[in-house]
């Protein structure tokens, strides 16, 4: 049974020759099928399937396209329950990996040209013996009054421990071996910052100051982390930097940073679409003019399709309904509501889903003061992603609104659609003439604005 060993911080290769195969020798899983994967940011491409054959031998090639590729790769052994494969970076260089055991772990597995495991485990060693004396001599000092001199001791050993790491960051920006300027990307993985602290805001704030102004992004691209570190900033942003004028200065400052189009496309995906899953449209808001003007951006598809259709200041989309007749299937023809002729001082647009706890909150929030909305000008207007009609018609029933529609096709509706919709609840406010005006995170941020306009 071959063992899993896909743990980014266990193995990995950069070889100095600038062929793109891997030379592999696997006899004791002949015919078992594998994928070969490169890592493109949130993509993980499949470049290669095939089988291995009765003698064990056979070679990962980089296709052309992606040549010279230097980062992750991931070997995946595929028609089998038990699993494995290998995680490696590479460095646009050819190397070879042998495995004669059935069982194979760091010790029987080799690699020709290059010793990528003691390598790494030695840079892994040096770094962990620095943040554990750092941290173990913190928390010794912390047990003593600061007039104590075992305080002072301790102090001085944490802080001498603070210049080893800083120099350890340095010696491997040095390092040409992509493995060295990986490191600091999976650390982050890890809540480790490039300098040590243990001030949790402190660290905050160097973790940020990592993303935004020292990761390289080319690097970070091809990490196999794009996906999990970017989430992880956003949420740095929302929770505890909680700055949105911060937040735009810091993903202004990664974009100028970002020259290539597909990098920056993918990121700007990315970003837009947790921020839109955690509710912080206000903060899709804060960047949309330095995503707008960028010009890195050729196409404004998924999450993205809110910077053309539904920000602040623009006319919102006509509203396309298609109405059910009482509890059956019979349905009204499809109609366009023009979004400038709703008939109201005010128009709230709820987008919803049945089952949603926060859009439950919402509707309630919305129940509970229809009344005063209603006497300030509002009008409400209701669309599920519910596909099922029962389930669509066991929440709406208890609307006091009657404009409460029903999007058939779910989260894939025209509606859905046409407002850049990837998330539920969305609320979008729009004033007489069909302009959006707001688009709240909640109903009370949509009463503490009634109540001031």
């Amino acid at each position: 049974m071959i063992r899993k060993i896909l743990v980014p911080l266990t193995l990995f290769i950069a070889i100095n020759s600038f062929s793109q195969s891997i030379y592999m020798e696997f006899p004791a899983f002949a015919g078992k099928t594998y994928d070969f994967i490169i890592f493109q940011g949130s993509k993980q491409e499949t470049v290669m399937q095939d089988a291995i054959p009765a003698n064990g031998k056979f070679t990962l090639t980089i296709p052309k396209q992606y040549a010279p590729y230097t980062g992750m790769c991931r070997w995946l052994i595929t028609n089998t329950a038990d699993g494995g494969g290998l995680d490696m970076a590479i460095q646009g260089y050819d190397f070879e990996v042998s495995c004669l055991s059935d069982k194979p772990d760091n010790d029987n597995i080799i690699f020709k040209g290059f010793d990528a495991v003691n390598e790494l485990n030695r840079l892994n060693t040096m770094q962990q013996a620095i943040i554990d004396k750092f941290e173990t001599m913190s928390r010794a000092a912390q047990l003593y009054d600061k007039k104590n001199k075992l305080n002072k001791v301790f102090a001085q050993e944490a802080a001498l421990q603070v210049k080893e790491f800083d120099a350890f960051q340095e010696d491997l920006k040095q390092n040409t071996n992509f493995n060295a300027r990986f490191l600091p990307i999976v650390n982050l993985t890890k809540g480790i910052p490039h300098h040590l602290t243990d001030d949790y805001n402190q660290k905050a704030l160097l973790v940020n100051e990592f993303i935004t102004q020292k990761m390289n992004v080319e690097d970070f691209y091809v990490s196999g982390h794009w996906q999990g570190i970017i989430q992880s900033w956003v949420l740095l942003q929302i929770n505890v930097m909680n700055d949105k004028t911060q937040f735009a200065q810091d993903f202004k400052q990664i974009s100028d940073r970002m020259s290539n189009p597909v990098h920056y496309t993918d990121f700007v995906d990315k970003v837009t679409y947790y921020l839109t899953q955690y509710g912080k449209d206000d903060y899709v808001e804060a960047i949309a003019h330095t995503v707008l003007s960028s010009g890195k951006i050729s196409n404004y598809v998924g999450s993205m399709e809110v910077y053309l259709k539904a920000m602040v200041g623009m006319k919102a989309p006509d509203l396309r309904i298609t109405e059910t007749i009482g509890t059956g299937s019979e349905q009204k023809p499809n109609t366009i509501v023009p979004s400038a002729s709703l008939d109201s001082k005010y128009s709230i647009v709820l987008f919803y889903q049945a089952g949603c706890g926060y859009c439950e909150t919402a509707l309630e929030g919305l129940k509970a003061n229809y009344k005063v909305l209603i006497a300030h000008g509002f009008k409400i207007i209701s669309i599920a992603g519910d596909t099922d009609q029962e389930t669509y018609n066991a929440t709406a029933k208890s609307f006091p609104w009657s404009a409460k529609y029903q999007e058939v096709a779910g989260m894939n509706g025209i509606n859905f659609k046409n407002y850049a919709v990837i998330g539920t609840p969305t609320l979008f406010l729009l004033d007489s003439k069909g302009i959006i005006i707001q688009k709240p995170a909640t109903v009370k941020e949509l009463i503490e604005w009634m109540e001031k306009s």
